[in-house]
C-alpha cells in the first residue's frame, strides 16, 4: 500500500537505508541532504510496503497551489527500490502524485530509465558516464581527438592542479561572475547558500572532492565540486574564468581527474546537460550516452490547461 508521508512522518533512517541500497542509490537523496538541498521550502514523500519503495517529492507552494520540483544540485531524484518492482508500481506512483500535487516535474534516475522506457515520458534528460577501471593511456585513448587536442593545448600554458587546496566559496564566486552572469542561468541568492550549505556537509562527511586549475600567476582558472557516492562520482557543480578561456582549464582538470582515478572501480558521472557545447565536452572524455527521464504530471486535464500558460513564462 502507498503512503503519502509529511516530512515530520518520513522514518529517517528506514529512508536511509533505502535509498543506500536501491538499485540506483544516490548519496544526495539521502534524508539529511534532501533537507539541505531543499532549504526553506520542504520535501514529503511517497512509501511502499515499510520502506521498500520510495519516492522524495520535494515541495513548493504558491498561494494555495502546490507542486513538486526538482531541486537545484539534485542530480537524478525519481523512485529509490532494493529489488526489481512491476511496472505496475510506477503508475501507482504516479498516479498517488496527482491526487495531492495539481503539478509535479520529476527528474527520474537511471534505473528508472530502463524499467519504465515503455511509458514514453518524453523529454529525456541526457547523461553521460565513464567507467574508470582502465589504465590512463587506454581510457585516454577513447578521448575524441579535439579533446586531446584541447588537452595538449592547455599543458603549454603550465597551469598547475590542486587538489583539496580550493575553497568551495571560491568556486561558487567564480561561477556567478561567469556563467551565472548570463541571462539564462536563473540561480537566487538563495540557491548560491543552499549549495554552500551542502558542500559543508559533505565535506564534513568527507563526501567531497574539490579540483581546482590555478595559472602560472597563481589566478583561479576553473574549479570542480566532485561528490563521493558509493563507486559513482558526481561532476557535480563547477565554475571557470571566462577571462582565461585559452588556458582551456576545464580540459586539464577533467583530464586530471581522470587520471587520478584511473584504475578504479568507479564511474564518473558527468551529470549531464541540456547545452549541447557542454554535452560535447562531456562526450569528449569517452562518456557513454545515457537517457534519464523527466515526467510532468498536472492533477487533471483542467490543471493542465490552467497551469500551461504559467508555465510557459519560468
Amino acid at each position: 500500500m502507498i503512503r503519502y508521508l509529511k516530512h515530520s512522518e518520513i522514518d529517517s533512517e528506514k529512508w536511509n537505508q533505502t535509498v543506500r541500497n536501491s538499485l540506483s542509490p544516490n548519496v544526495l537523496a539521502e534524508y539529511e541532504l534532501l533537507d539541505l538541498l531543499t532549504g526553506d521550502d520542504t520535501w514529503h514523500a511517497l512509501v511502499d510496503d515499510d520502506y521498500k519503495v520510495v519516492m522524495p517529492l520535494p515541495t513548493r507552494q504558491k498561494g494555495v497551489l502546490k507542486y513538486v520540483y526538482t531541486p537545484f544540485f539534485l542530480p537524478q531524484m525519481g523512485i529509490f527500490y532494493r529489488q526489481d518492482i512491476r511496472m505496475s508500481v510506477y503508475v501507482h506512483f504516479l498516479e498517488e502524485i496527482s491526487k495531492h500535487y495539481v503539478l509535479a516535474d520529476v527528474l527520474m534516475n537511471e534505473q528508472n530509465a530502463q524499467d519504465i522506457d515503455e511509458l514514453e515520458f518524453p523529454p529525456h534528460f541526457v547523461s553521460y558516464t565513464l567507467s574508470m577501471h582502465l589504465p590512463y593511456n587506454e581510457l585516454y585513448s577513447q578521448f575524441h581527438e579535439n579533446t586531446k587536442r584541447n588537452i595538449k593545448a592547455a599543458q603549454k600554458h603550465q597551469c598547475r592542479i590542486t587538489v583539496q587546496e580550493e575553497k568551495v566559496a571560491d568556486i561558487i564566486a567564480l561561477f556567478r561572475t561567469n556563467k551565472g552572469s548570463e541571462e539564462a542561468v536563473n540561480f537566487r541568492d538563495d540557491d548560491y547558500t543552499r549549495l554552500q550549505k551542502v558542500s559543508d556537509y559533505l565535506l564534513e562527511h568527507n563526501l567531497l572532492e574539490i579540483y581546482g586549475v590555478r595559472t602560472n600567476d597563481n589566478k583561479l582558472a576553473a574549479g570542480a565540486l566532485f561528490v563521493k557516492d558509493g563507486k559513482r562520482r558526481w561532476f557535480w557543480f563547477s565554475g571557470r574564468d571566462n577571462q582565461l578561456s585559452e588556458c582551456k582549464p576545464m580540459f586539464l582538470l577533467l583530464d586530471a581527474y581522470i587520471r587520478d582515478h584511473a584504475e578504479s572501480d568507479l564511474d564518473l558521472d558527468f551529470n549531464g546537460s541540456s547545452n549541447p557545447n557542454v554535452a560535447r565536452l562531456y562526450q569528449g572524455f569517452g562518456g557513454a550516452k545515457r537517457l534519464i527521464p523527466f515526467i510532468r504530471l498536472f492533477k487533471n486535464k483542467l490543471w493542465e490547461i490552467i497551469l500551461s500558460k504559467w508555465l510557459s513564462k519560468l
